[in-house]
């Protein structure tokens, strides 16, 4: 029932719109406080504003390529994780999704959720001081993405010789 209600309050707003009771424009200008009397601005005031617009971009696209990296981080772990790139891991995986299948086929669905929910809402009364984590972020985040791949990947010897290996080899 509140999803319809909230369906309810949309269509209402939707139809005060269309209807013509509300007028946007004069709520937007309301909200802004903008008025028309301060055209008086100097021109040094309007480089600072100028300038600190663009640092605020800069920050916004600082933080929107951090949050979209995080992101393609999170994708590369879990292809790592199916693509065998740390075995342990993988064979951890496998065997929890079996132990999850065995569990399935013979427990109900409805009776694990049942002790799921019991499990979380009794969690702090039994244990008022334990910290919360995912234990799937957990996992993941023991898994390497690209990124780190290539960075921890083992160094190749070069296939010319040093000059002391050459003196022994020529002896």
């Amino acid at each position: 029932m509140v999803p319809l209600a909230l369906l309810l309050l949309f269509a209402y707003n939707f139809s005060l719109i269309t209807t013509g009771r509300v007028n946007n424009t004069q709520d937007a200008q309301e909200l802004m406080g903008l008025d028309e009397d301060e055209d008086e601005d100097d021109k040094e005031s309007e480089k600072k504003g100028l300038i600190d617009r663009i640092h605020m971009v800069q920050e916004i696209i600082i933080a929107v390529q951090s949050i979209l990296e995080e992101m393609a981080s999170f994708g590369e772990r879990i292809k790592n994780t199916f693509n065998w790139t740390v075995p342990f891991l993988s064979v951890l995986a496998c065997l929890v999704l079996a132990a999850a299948t065995v569990i399935l086929y013979f427990i109900p669905l409805r009776y694990i959720v049942l002790i799921w929910g019991i499990n979380k809402f009794t969690k702090k009364l039994r244990n008022p001081y334990a910290i919360d984590n995912n234990e799937l972020l957990d996992f993941l985040s023991r898994v390497p993405s690209d990124v780190q791949k290539v960075q921890h990947a083992e160094l190749k010897p070069s296939s010319s010789s040093s000059p002391i290996r050459k003196k022994w080899s020529a002896l």
